[in-house]
């Protein structure tokens, strides 16, 4: 492909409304914002432990759960990052995903067999697979393909690894009961997905149905600003501090409860050494760092510390 050089001239309008250089944890608890962030680090310590230990003991489930905690890592700083820039909005969006992670990692470990696990994994290659099979049959799709000869055969490469995959032995039989029974969790729709997974409320008052509105981008509404008499679009621009250290929290401690149910589910392994904690009375004890940073957690999410200035 011929590289293509191109110059501007003139004055491009700009207008910064997203307060670049002025991010929000200036706006906010600073303890707040650092145990976020070493709440998530601490993850991926935690994942790398239970991946490096005992390897070949390890099932198809444990896999699963582990390739589940990787996604949860990463849209956990999703999450983080979009929050740091006062983009709350896109942050709920996001969150909406960390619901479902969490409602797949207890179904998941609610099954003492690997055959949830089994379906999941299976699950996802056989839409890819649906995908890639039905993106060519569109005439305009195909034609653009065509195109790139190069990607074409990327593309119909990918397909097939994901037709040998669900086709495999190991694997075919749980495609075919996929095939007829349609999502992998077995429930008729969303709402009884998150009852099966012990979340009934998380579905409602959790964030899930109210967060869909802004991943479809149908909620238009709330663009308005409904303070005016007249027609005004909201302002771009940072929303008010505490929306933005209430949904923090919220990450926090989903964080450390995902982390909590996967290291119960492999037996509470001493992956690290104790931590000391004191309490606000003084009281000092050596915990496992996860009850650590739960204790913590509540103790500063409880008394947020004023604004820094």
């Amino acid at each position: 492909m011929r590289a293509v050089s191109m110059f501007l001239s003139g004055r491009v309008g700009q207008r910064d409304c997203f307060a670049r250089d002025d991010p929000s944890p200036l706006e906010a608890q600073p303890e707040a914002w650092d145990l976020a962030r070493t709440v998530i680090d601490h993850g991926c310590f935690f994942l790398a432990k239970l991946s490096d230990t005992d390897r070949d003991g390890l099932g198809l489930r444990d896999w699963v759960v582990m390739a589940l905690l990787r996604r949860i890592l990463i849209t956990g700083e999703a999450v983080r990052l979009l929050l740091e820039r006062g983009l709350d909005e896109s942050a709920s969006a996001t969150s909406r995903t960390l619901l479902e992670l969490e409602r797949n990692v207890r179904l998941v470990l609610g099954d003492a067999s690997d055959g949830c696990a089994r379906r999941l994994l299976v699950f996802g290659a056989l839409k890819s697979r649906r995908h890639f099979e039905k993106a060519p049959k569109s005439p305009s799709t195909r034609e653009w393909l065509c195109q790139d000869q190069a990607f074409f055969a990327w593309f119909k490469s990918r397909s097939r690894s994901f037709r040998d995959f669900i086709g495999s032995d190991e694997f075919r039989g749980v495609a075919e009961e996929l095939r007829r029974a349609g999502d992998w969790h077995g429930s008729e729709n969303q709402e009884e997905a998150f009852k099966k997974a012990g979340m009934p409320n998380d579905y409602y008052l959790g964030g899930f149905e109210g967060a869909s509105l802004f991943v479809h981008a149908t909620n238009l509404e709330y663009d308005f600003d409904s303070d005016d008499k007249a027609i005004r679009l909201k302002r771009i621009g940072r929303p008010d501090p505490s929306r933005i250290l209430v949904q923090l929290g919220k990450l926090t401690l989903k964080m450390l409860t995902l982390y909590e149910l996967i290291w119960e589910d492999r037996g509470r392994p001493e992956y690290q050494e104790p931590i000391a904690f004191e309490d606000e009375h003084g009281a000092a004890a050596a915990l496992p760092v996860l009850i650590a940073l739960q204790a913590h957690a509540t103790a500063v999410l409880r008394d947020p510390a004023p604004p820094s200035s």
